[in-house]
């Protein structure tokens, strides 16, 4: 640790302050993506790039919302039901919705696409909604496919080879403690 941040953290230490500690990474489907934007515009929001990109010139992303509105079975329902109105009220195409996991712990799993024909592509969006330790959370993986020619039949491929993968990779994620994440917008 270098002097600097040593200073500053034991300053905050003993005046009481809180320090943001930022997650410099999460890995996921074999990638390490690295914190890249946060607002709080409706929930709080985190996105993740990988690689060089960019939340403006994202390939694949990697989003975590806290929904503090939601505590209960119930109130997660309602929240993925929302999920899903905004999604098709956005021009999504819900390919897939239904209720994963135990009984004991459910969560609530889609597949949405967006066709996006002035880029050449399709975006596919998988969400899970959960719940957390303390309310609900949604983590979105979101994946663009680019072909000049024909994106539709590219995106067909790309979900019969590699969307049960990232499902499990979903499912079984280790994501970052929501209250350990950087509540400042950057």
């Amino acid at each position: 640790m270098n002097r600097n941040r040593f200073l500053v953290l034991t300053l905050a230490i003993v005046s009481g302050v809180s320090v943001m500690t930022a997650v410099e990474t999460v890995s996921f489907l074999g990638r390490s993506y690295a914190l890249a934007s946060f607002n709080q515009k409706a929930a709080p929001m985190w996105e993740f790039t990988s690689g060089k990109e960019t939340v403006g010139n994202w390939t694949n992303l990697l989003t975590l919302l806290e929904r503090p509105d939601a505590k209960t079975r119930q109130d997660l329902d309602r929240l993925a039901q929302g999920v899903m109105d905004h999604y098709k009220a956005n021009g999504g195409n819900v390919l897939m919705a239904r209720t994963m996991g135990t009984p004991e712990n459910p969560y609530n799993y889609m597949v949405v696409a967006f066709a996006q024909p002035a880029e050449h592509r399709i975006e596919l969006n998988f969400v899970k909604v959960a719940m957390g330790a303390k309310n609900a959370f949604v983590v979105i993986y979101g994946e663009r496919i680019h072909d000049p020619k024909d994106p539709s039949a590219k995106a067909k491929a790309f979900l019969h080879e590699r969307s049960a993968e990232i499902g499990m990779a979903l499912e079984k994620a280790v994501l970052p403690a929501i209250d350990s994440l950087p509540r400042k917008a950057f």
